[in-house]
């Protein structure tokens, strides 16, 4: 019922439209960090709409009416690829948008079970560019040459962030981590760290899980919880009491994608 009145408003709204496909100049993605990424490689004959609100969680998010219908002036939309609401309304999007290229920028990455922050990596952040480079070609293949350009040159920052984090965390002498949400998971892979999440499989922990953190974190003398602001910081602080750590809130769905890796690192150094 809910995907009825979306579409029929989506037919209402269109119809009503009297833009020629030639002006529309907009692109659509998931999260902020991913606006980024997009805006760097598209540069500023776009304009780049985030679906995901400042605060929202990807994970849990319900697009309403409006979200769905922000798609309509879109070009493309940059999926995270594999988030549920990404998967649940695909199929749905495409048929009341025909035109609109929808782009999984996740396509070469190995993923790993219960974490689509795929973003919080460079090696990542790497492969996600090529493929928003190069749906971007296929949208505007007159405008190809700047977008790979443009697209080298955001390799490069993020080469550089690469370098400056390996750098910075050869001085961490703790490589193990507490995290609520894992979101670390592919940060804490490229980089020889270990994760121990709080939260268990998108529920809340149980007291036995919370206990096994706790002991775990121990005997790794781990000095550092790290929470998201989008959770609730509760069991966190409790894990964070009882094994004598500092609790360090992050914002892995910040725009700011290179200050905030760069901030992780040295919350990591600090605790040597």
């Amino acid at each position: 019922m809910r995907f009825l009145v979306v579409f029929l408003f989506v037919l209402s709204a269109l119809g009503c439209s009297s833009r020629g496909d030639e002006q529309l100049r907009l692109l659509t993605v998931t999260t902020e960090p991913y606006r980024f990424v997009v805006e760097a490689v598209a540069g500023d004959g776009w304009r780049v709409n985030t679906l995901v609100p400042r605060g929202g969680d990807p994970e849990t998010f319900d697009p309403t009416v409006r979200d769905i219908m922000s798609l309509s002036d879109s070009r493309a939309y940059f999926m995270v690829g594999g988030l549920g609401f990404e998967d649940a309304w695909r199929g749905r999007i495409a048929e009341m948008f025909p035109a609109l290229r929808m782009v999984d920028t996740s396509l070469g990455i190995v993923r790993e079970s219960g974490d689509p922050h795929l973003w919080c990596s460079p090696d990542n952040m790497l492969l996600i560019a090529d493929n928003v480079c190069e749906a971007l070609c296929r949208v505007d293949s007159a405008g190809a040459e700047g977008y790979r350009t443009r697209c080298d040159s955001l390799r490069a920052v993020i080469d550089e962030t690469h370098r400056l984090i390996k750098g910075r965390l050869e001085a961490a002498e703790r490589r193990t981590f507490v995290v609520f949400h894992p979101t670390l998971t592919y940060f804490a892979r490229l980089y020889g760290l270990r994760q121990l999440a709080i939260e268990e499989e998108g529920k809340e922990p149980s007291a036995a899980h919370i206990k096994a953190v706790i002991d775990t974190a121990r005997s790794e003398n781990v000095a550092i919880v790290f929470v998201q602001r989008e959770f609730d910081s509760k069991n966190a602080i409790t894990v964070a009491r009882e094994i004598g750590a500092r609790v360090v809130t992050i914002d892995p769905l910040s725009y700011e994608w290179r200050k905030e890796l760069l901030n992780i690192a040295d919350e990591m150094v600090e605790n040597k």
